[in-house]
């Protein structure tokens, strides 16, 4: 056994050293900032084993600085699909009775297929856009439905209220009861109030999440007719706007747990499908761009044990402009990611002389304490029954 061979046992290993000076270069790139390459573009993002991202992102000082910083670095302009086309989204449907196609009203673009998933990334439907949405829920056979906010839920900043741009109650959530949006009816076939999966809630008030089933009908009378189709739609009542999900129960959760839970939830409730999911809040970019991202990191995670959240982003940018839009939903994509990389397996519990755990909890500490920061302290507790106003 060689000198050279004896000492970087002593020190770990080779794994472990190129392991360390990874986070040497990382820590080098955040304190230059943005890193030009040789034809004065920013360095492209790349795949990482996880143990190398983990190091890179979460042991360098001021990690959660670092992760801000790399959100800063993204191309915060126009999607690569907006400056080709000029337009702000691509579904085209063809009016009832008319040869001639039109534009839907609806901010909306098809994201991947990334990792073997779809997504239609949607702003929420409105007075004026409603009947486009469920154009496009159609025209895209989506048989999954996933709203991380909840109808009029701009009520609660009454400074910028718009009622022409709030999300409206455009499903319907009593059992029985049928919604028309000509030529589409909708059908609520079954609701549940939940706080988790197999626990119901009480109150609206104590509603974490709700699941509806719904039947979608085609009603043209100058078509052929179509058959009926099936949509699981939930909402998601603890994500304000801007912010990241609420803890909840409030006096006993914490942000980590409750993105835990978040993640089984979905899993759980919108199990995979050959369709695309739809993913909307109100702008359809915070907190829409959030859940894509992390739905697309995991996979990425879970099929490849390779992490690049940076280029996660970078991708669902190219179609939706400015999607995840602060740096605290940024380094909330990584944390998260990290605490199902920790659980899988994927992350052992000690990574080049660090404790993984002391890192990640470092990261949540300094998250929960920006947050609380830019929002001075007042996170909104949600309200479910403003959805059951007009």
């Amino acid at each position: 056994m060689t000198d050279v061979f004896r000492k970087n046992q002593r020190m770990g290993g080779f794994h472990e050293n190129r392991l360390i000076r990874c986070v040497r270069e990382r820590e080098k790139e955040i304190r230059t900032k943005h890193v030009v390459n040789d034809v004065g573009g920013k360095t492209p993002s790349q795949d990482m084993k996880v143990d190398r991202w983990f190091l890179t992102r979460f042991s360098i000082e001021n990690a959660y600085g670092g992760l801000c910083e790399e959100f800063f670095s993204l191309d915060g302009g126009p999607s690569a699909w907006e400056t080709q086309t000029g337009k702000g989204n691509p579904f085209i449907a063809t009016p009832l009775g008319g040869n001639t196609n039109r534009q839907l009203k609806i901010n909306a673009q098809r994201i991947g297929p990334l990792f073997q998933a779809e997504y239609l990334a949607s702003e929420g439907p409105t007075m004026s856009s409603v009947f486009d949405f469920w154009c496009m829920v159609w025209q895209e056979n989506v048989e999954r439905i996933l709203s991380v906010n909840f109808p009029h839920e701009e009520r609660l900043y009454p400074a910028i209220y718009d009622p022409s741009k709030e999300t409206i109650q455009y499903w319907p959530i009593e059992i029985g009861k049928t919604v028309a949006y000509m030529p589409f009816k909708i059908t609520c076939m079954d609701t549940r109030m939940m706080v988790a999966p197999g626990i119901r809630a009480i109150t609206p008030n104590d509603m974490v999440y709700r699941v509806t089933q719904l039947r979608i009908s085609y009603s043209n009378p100058i078509g052929d007719p179509e058959p009926d189709r099936e949509i699981v739609h939930m909402c998601y009542y603890r994500w304000p706007d801007g912010c990241l999900p609420i803890p909840w129960p409030l006096t006993t959760a914490s942000y980590a747990v409750t993105a835990m839970r978040i993640i089984d939830i979905v899993e759980r409730e919108l199990p995979s499908s050959t369709s695309p999911l739809l993913v909307h809040c109100h702008a359809g970019l915070g907190r829409t761009g959030v859940f894509i991202a992390l739905d697309v990191a995991l996979r990425q995670l879970y099929q490849n044990n390779t992490v690049n959240i940076k280029g996660v982003v970078e991708r669902l940018r190219e179609k939706r402009a400015r999607a995840v839009m602060n740096p605290w939903q940024y380094a909330y994509i990584n944390v998260v990611v990290a605490e199902k990389a920790l659980q899988c397996g994927a992350l052992s519990s000690c990574v080049g002389g660090h404790n993984v755990r002391h890192l990640i909890d470092r990261m949540w500490t300094d998250l929960f304490d920006e947050v609380h920061r830019q929002f001075q302290g007042n996170i909104l507790t949600y309200t479910p029954e403003l959805m059951y106003t007009s």
